[in-house]
């Protein structure tokens, strides 16, 4: 498999270098820690799917070697059971075939739930966190613990915060105070105890490298922290955050925080990818076909390249908006409970499509993605500027018919008139006596602006 380099658009905007040896597409984190910008989610993922997933996403020709979940979802300990499983069977297969092989270190997302802030709660999270992930004997597992959001929430509809505080056990309810009672305060105390863990594994992380040991805390941090937040955070942090895990909206649609984050050399790891843009096609028809165009150009590349099977290397929209993503330096985490999906959604697969994505490719990216996030679609337009000393009309002339059918009746001289259209679509001016005939076609693509002026 053809691997990325190191030539990636906007480089300087990244919290890391990227990397593409064997370990594959990953970053280094603030700490140090190789980190995979790819990886799986099936935090919400009905519980009878997981080990499938799981264990689909842990073989070679795909290359998952991170899995973002949640303590709130209760699957941690489902995943290690899975891991092991997909781990022995490979095991198996290999020396069947003569020879053995040293299973790459898995990493795993997981996050302290708002009805576990605070110190106390905090550590029981943890530890039980650890405890369902400790059965994993085949491979390193390098744990990354968030706080998942800094509180609960009265005005998020599905956030029950007094109910749930109820509903849970009475041994975390005696360690400490209902943290909804106390939600600008709560998740200080989780910092200071994720902090508490990280710095008592620290001697295990150098360990890990001579030795497969039990599951060890490689970094903290947190999801769903607004700029206010952030900015709180780091004024009592001992330890920044390693990671920030939040919707892909923000990266695209709240600079503020985005360069905050950044700045701060915190890494953003982004969940919501396909439902805010993958499945809003209809929404941005145009904007959407920029991405179809995109996939299709770089798989006809790809093929012509000699190096890659049609049937085996297939790249859909969604191959390039997790490749746009990586090479924009944001970590993806997408869920598919399809084995279509999850291939190309994969690691192996994203790394072989970036060297292929253009520098003009992801200049087009840059304006659809936004576009189709905010459900808006794109148009290439084209300014028409009268130099003529009497005004002029605008002509849309049909494909099919040839018809000149009138979209703009008077633009005066000296005046200037935008009109949005296509790429190809042909229009025409004239002037008013119709002694000045003037035909243009749109050459640009979505996004962009075509200047034309009418003149003798």
């Amino acid at each position: 498999m053809r691997m990325i380099r190191s030539t990636f658009f906007l480089a300087s905007v990244f919290a890391g270098r990227a990397h593409s040896q064997d370990e594959g597409i990953t970053t280094n984190l603030s700490n140090g820690i190789i980190f995979p910008f790819v990886g799986l989610g099936i935090g919400n993922l009905q519980h009878e799917l997981i080990d499938d997933v799981v264990r689909s996403s842990l073989q070679a020709d795909l290359d998952i070697r991170l899995i973002d979940t949640a303590h709130a979802s209760r699957n941690e300990g489902i995943l290690a059971n899975a891991i092991v499983s997909s781990d022995k069977a490979r095991s198996i297969s290999r020396q069947t075939r003569g020879g053995t092989e040293t299973l790459p270190p898995i990493h795993v997302v997981s996050k302290v739930w708002y009805t576990h802030l605070g110190y106390e709660r905090t550590k029981i999270s943890v530890r039980e966190i650890l405890e369902e992930l400790g059965s994993v004997s085949t491979r390193q597992v390098y744990v990354h613990l968030l706080i998942h959001w800094p509180r609960c929430r009265d005005d998020i509809e599905w956030m029950n915060c007094a109910e749930e505080e109820s509903n849970l056990p009475q041994h975390v309810r005696d360690t400490g105070p209902p943290p909804h009672l106390n939600k600008d305060e709560a998740w200080k105390g989780s910092w200071a105890a994720l902090e508490d863990f990280y710095t008592e594994f620290s001697s295990q992380r150098e360990e890990s490298l001579k030795k497969l040991l039990p599951p060890i805390i490689a970094s903290i941090g947190v999801s769903n922290f607004d700029i206010n937040d952030m900015k709180s955070l780091l004024e009592v942090a001992k330890i920044k955050p390693h990671i920030y895990q939040g919707d892909i909206w923000l990266a695209f649609h709240d600079p503020l925080l985005f360069r905050y984050i950044r700045d701060n050399h915190i890494f953003f790891q982004a969940y919501g990818v396909m439902n805010r843009i993958i499945q809003r096609r209809d929404e941005s028809p145009s904007a959407f076909s920029i991405l179809s165009d995109i996939a299709r150009e770089v798989a006809s590349t790809m093929h012509a390249s000699g190096q890659y099977e049609e049937k085996s290397l297939i790249v859909t929209e969604a191959t390039i908006v997790l490749a746009f993503c990586v090479q924009y330096g944001i970590g993806v985490i997408p869920r598919a409970s399809s084995q279509d999906h999850r291939h190309e959604n994969s690691p192996s697969v994203i790394a072989a499509v970036i060297p292929y994505v253009t520098s003009g490719h992801f200049n087009q990216l840059q304006l659809a993605v936004p576009a189709i996030m905010k459900g808006e679609d794109l148009h290439a337009s084209i300014s028409f500027m009268n130099s003529l000393l009497v005004p002029i009309q605008i002509h849309w002339i049909h494909a099919e018919t040839g018809q000149e059918i009138l979209v703009k009746d008077i633009i005066h001289p000296g005046s200037v008139e935008v009109i949005q259209s296509h790429p190809g679509h042909r229009f025409v001016a004239y002037d008013t006596e119709r002694e000045v005939r003037r035909e243009v076609a749109v050459d640009v693509g979505y996004g962009q602006r075509q200047h034309f002026t009418v003149e003798l």
